[in-house]
Protein backbone atom coordinates (compact mmCIF):
# COMPACT_ATOMS: atom_id res chain seq x y z
CA UNK A 1 0.00 0.00 0.00
CA UNK A 2 2.82 2.36 0.82
CA UNK A 3 3.86 2.58 -2.84
CA UNK A 4 1.18 5.21 -3.59
CA UNK A 5 2.50 7.62 -0.96
CA UNK A 6 4.93 10.38 -1.77
CA UNK A 7 7.85 11.15 0.55
CA UNK A 8 6.07 14.46 1.34
CA UNK A 9 2.82 12.73 2.40
CA UNK A 10 0.97 14.25 5.33
CA UNK A 11 0.73 12.57 8.71
CA UNK A 12 -2.93 11.78 8.05
CA UNK A 13 -2.13 10.12 4.70
CA UNK A 14 0.67 8.05 6.22
CA UNK A 15 -1.45 6.87 9.16
CA UNK A 16 -4.39 6.05 6.90
CA UNK A 17 -2.13 4.07 4.57
CA UNK A 18 -0.61 2.19 7.51
CA UNK A 19 -4.02 1.42 9.01
CA UNK A 20 -5.27 -0.27 5.83
CA UNK A 21 -2.20 -2.45 5.30
CA UNK A 22 -3.05 -6.15 5.13
CA UNK A 23 -0.11 -7.07 7.34
CA UNK A 24 0.75 -4.58 10.05
CA UNK A 25 3.54 -6.72 11.45
CA UNK A 26 7.11 -5.75 12.28
CA UNK A 27 8.27 -5.64 8.64
CA UNK A 28 5.52 -3.21 7.62
CA UNK A 29 6.09 -1.07 10.70
CA UNK A 30 9.82 -0.92 9.93
CA UNK A 31 9.14 0.17 6.31
CA UNK A 32 6.94 3.04 7.46
CA UNK A 33 9.39 4.12 10.18
CA UNK A 34 12.24 4.16 7.66
CA UNK A 35 10.23 6.03 5.01
CA UNK A 36 8.65 8.55 7.41
CA UNK A 37 10.95 9.08 10.42
CA UNK A 38 9.28 12.43 11.22
CA UNK A 39 6.06 10.54 12.03
CA UNK A 40 7.72 7.71 13.98
CA UNK A 41 5.94 8.36 17.29
CA UNK A 42 2.52 8.59 15.65
CA UNK A 43 3.07 5.46 13.55
CA UNK A 44 4.20 3.49 16.62
CA UNK A 45 1.19 4.73 18.61
CA UNK A 46 -1.16 3.63 15.82
CA UNK A 47 0.59 0.27 15.58
CA UNK A 48 0.17 -0.31 19.32
CA UNK A 49 -3.48 0.74 19.23
CA UNK A 50 -4.16 -1.64 16.35
CA UNK A 51 -2.40 -4.48 18.17
CA UNK A 52 -4.39 -3.79 21.33
CA UNK A 53 -7.67 -3.78 19.36
CA UNK A 54 -6.77 -7.09 17.73
CA UNK A 55 -5.95 -8.62 21.12
CA UNK A 56 -9.26 -7.41 22.59
CA UNK A 57 -11.15 -8.93 19.66
CA UNK A 58 -9.60 -12.32 20.36
CA UNK A 59 -11.10 -12.71 23.85
CA UNK A 60 -13.35 -15.75 24.02
CA UNK A 61 -17.08 -15.15 24.09
CA UNK A 62 -18.80 -15.50 27.43
CA UNK A 63 -21.30 -18.29 28.01
CA UNK A 64 -24.09 -15.69 27.95
CA UNK A 65 -22.91 -14.34 24.57
CA UNK A 66 -22.77 -17.87 23.15
CA UNK A 67 -26.33 -18.56 24.36
CA UNK A 68 -27.55 -15.33 22.75
CA UNK A 69 -25.87 -16.20 19.47
CA UNK A 70 -27.19 -19.77 19.52
CA UNK A 71 -30.67 -18.53 20.34
CA UNK A 72 -30.60 -16.07 17.43
CA UNK A 73 -29.29 -18.70 15.02
CA UNK A 74 -31.97 -21.17 16.13
CA UNK A 75 -34.71 -18.58 15.64
CA UNK A 76 -33.42 -17.74 12.18
CA UNK A 77 -33.11 -21.40 11.20
CA UNK A 78 -36.57 -22.28 12.51
CA UNK A 79 -38.28 -19.20 11.11
CA UNK A 80 -40.72 -19.71 8.28
CA UNK A 81 -39.69 -18.46 4.85
CA UNK A 82 -40.73 -14.89 5.51
CA UNK A 83 -38.71 -12.40 7.50
CA UNK A 84 -40.20 -10.92 10.65
CA UNK A 85 -40.47 -7.17 10.40
CA UNK A 86 -39.89 -5.24 13.62
CA UNK A 87 -41.93 -2.02 13.42
CA UNK A 88 -39.82 -0.56 16.24
CA UNK A 89 -36.44 -1.32 14.62
CA UNK A 90 -35.80 2.01 12.91
CA UNK A 91 -37.90 4.19 15.19
CA UNK A 92 -36.18 7.49 15.99
CA UNK A 93 -36.36 9.02 19.44
CA UNK A 94 -38.52 11.83 18.06
CA UNK A 95 -40.96 9.39 16.46
CA UNK A 96 -41.09 7.48 19.75
CA UNK A 97 -41.99 10.72 21.55
CA UNK A 98 -44.66 11.53 18.95
CA UNK A 99 -46.29 8.10 19.29
CA UNK A 100 -46.11 8.32 23.07
CA UNK A 101 -47.84 11.70 22.95
CA UNK A 102 -50.48 10.51 20.46
CA UNK A 103 -51.34 7.55 22.70
CA UNK A 104 -51.06 9.66 25.86
CA UNK A 105 -48.62 7.14 27.35
CA UNK A 106 -45.28 7.43 29.11
CA UNK A 107 -42.38 6.38 26.87
CA UNK A 108 -41.53 3.53 29.24
CA UNK A 109 -44.72 1.77 28.04
CA UNK A 110 -43.59 2.10 24.42
CA UNK A 111 -40.14 0.83 25.44
CA UNK A 112 -41.83 -2.26 26.89
CA UNK A 113 -43.38 -2.85 23.47
CA UNK A 114 -40.07 -2.20 21.72
CA UNK A 115 -38.31 -4.66 24.04
CA UNK A 116 -41.18 -7.15 23.49
CA UNK A 117 -41.90 -7.58 27.20
CA UNK A 118 -45.69 -7.19 26.89
CA UNK A 119 -47.90 -10.30 26.52
CA UNK A 120 -49.59 -9.83 23.13
CA UNK A 121 -52.81 -11.58 24.16
CA UNK A 122 -53.34 -9.04 26.96
CA UNK A 123 -53.41 -6.03 24.62
CA UNK A 124 -56.88 -4.78 23.62
CA UNK A 125 -57.43 -4.98 19.85
CA UNK A 126 -58.40 -1.30 19.70
CA UNK A 127 -55.08 -0.25 21.24
CA UNK A 128 -53.12 -2.69 19.07
CA UNK A 129 -54.75 -1.27 15.93
CA UNK A 130 -54.00 2.31 16.94
CA UNK A 131 -50.37 1.47 17.79
CA UNK A 132 -49.91 -0.36 14.46
CA UNK A 133 -51.34 2.64 12.62
CA UNK A 134 -48.95 5.05 14.36
CA UNK A 135 -46.03 2.72 13.60
CA UNK A 136 -47.16 2.59 9.96
CA UNK A 137 -47.37 -1.17 10.26
CA UNK A 138 -50.08 -3.78 9.98
CA UNK A 139 -51.61 -5.30 13.10
CA UNK A 140 -50.32 -8.70 11.89
CA UNK A 141 -46.72 -7.44 11.56
CA UNK A 142 -46.89 -5.78 14.96
CA UNK A 143 -48.39 -8.89 16.59
CA UNK A 144 -45.81 -11.19 14.98
CA UNK A 145 -42.99 -8.94 16.15
CA UNK A 146 -44.34 -8.68 19.71
CA UNK A 147 -44.72 -12.48 19.94
CA UNK A 148 -40.95 -12.92 19.57
CA UNK A 149 -38.74 -13.50 22.60
CA UNK A 150 -38.05 -10.39 24.68
CA UNK A 151 -34.97 -8.46 23.69
CA UNK A 152 -31.95 -8.84 25.93
CA UNK A 153 -31.48 -5.33 27.20
CA UNK A 154 -27.90 -4.33 26.59
CA UNK A 155 -27.09 -2.07 29.49
CA UNK A 156 -24.29 0.41 29.37
CA UNK A 157 -23.24 -0.39 32.92
CA UNK A 158 -21.58 -3.42 34.41
CA UNK A 159 -23.67 -5.51 36.73
CA UNK A 160 -22.74 -7.68 39.67
CA UNK A 161 -24.65 -10.72 38.44
CA UNK A 162 -25.37 -12.55 35.22
CA UNK A 163 -28.20 -11.26 33.05
CA UNK A 164 -31.40 -13.20 33.53
CA UNK A 165 -34.24 -14.01 31.18
CA UNK A 166 -36.77 -11.22 30.84
CA UNK A 167 -40.34 -12.26 31.65
CA UNK A 168 -43.24 -10.88 29.66
CA UNK A 169 -45.96 -9.12 31.63
CA UNK A 170 -49.54 -8.16 30.81
CA UNK A 171 -50.42 -4.88 29.16
CA UNK A 172 -52.41 -3.86 32.23
CA UNK A 173 -49.44 -4.55 34.53
CA UNK A 174 -47.18 -2.56 32.19
CA UNK A 175 -49.56 0.39 32.56
CA UNK A 176 -49.63 0.00 36.35
CA UNK A 177 -45.83 -0.16 36.47
CA UNK A 178 -45.81 3.16 34.58
CA UNK A 179 -47.96 4.68 37.37
CA UNK A 180 -50.97 5.45 35.19
CA UNK A 181 -54.18 6.30 37.00
CA UNK A 182 -56.91 3.65 37.32
CA UNK A 183 -59.10 5.78 35.06
CA UNK A 184 -56.44 5.94 32.32
CA UNK A 185 -55.81 2.20 32.63
CA UNK A 186 -59.54 1.47 32.31
CA UNK A 187 -59.76 3.68 29.21
CA UNK A 188 -56.76 1.99 27.56
CA UNK A 189 -58.07 -1.49 28.40
CA UNK A 190 -61.44 -0.87 26.71
CA UNK A 191 -62.08 -3.04 23.67
CA UNK A 192 -64.77 -0.81 22.16
CA UNK A 193 -63.98 2.37 20.33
Amino acid sequence: MMTGLSPQASLEEVLESFSIEHDVGTATLQKYLTAYPAFANEIIDLSREMARTLAEDEEPLSEYDLRLINSAVTRIQNAPGKMIIDPFADLSAQKMRDISKALNLPRQVLMAFKERTVVVGSIPQRFLSRLAELLQSSVQQLTTSLEQLPMAVAGSYKSDGKPSNVEKISFEQTLRDADLSEEDIATLMEEDI
